[in-house]
């Protein structure tokens, strides 16, 4: 991506990645509970997302409308 942000930053909370990702809070949770996401915590205990964060939740969605299961996800992930 070119920006001003490094992609590694943790600046964005969920509702903007709600937004941007286009999918539900409980969506985001459950593939941080999967492992196949972690965002950072601030102080207030809040996932923080980096804008990798999001190319990789965005990855997750394409693969989920694709018809991939939770499991092929993360072997492709791994790759």
């Amino acid at each position: 991506m070119n920006h001003d942000i490094p992609d590694q930053k943790a600046t964005f909370p969920i509702s903007v990645v709600k937004e941007l990702t286009h999918l539900s809070g409980r969506q985001i949770r459950y593939y941080e509970d999967q492992g196949l996401i972690s965002p950072a915590r601030n102080d207030g205990n809040r996932r923080m997302f980096t804008l990798e964060d999001i190319d990789r939740l965005k990855t997750i969605k394409s693969y989920i409308d694709q018809g991939i299961n939770i499991a092929g996800i993360k072997a492709m992930l791994k790759k």
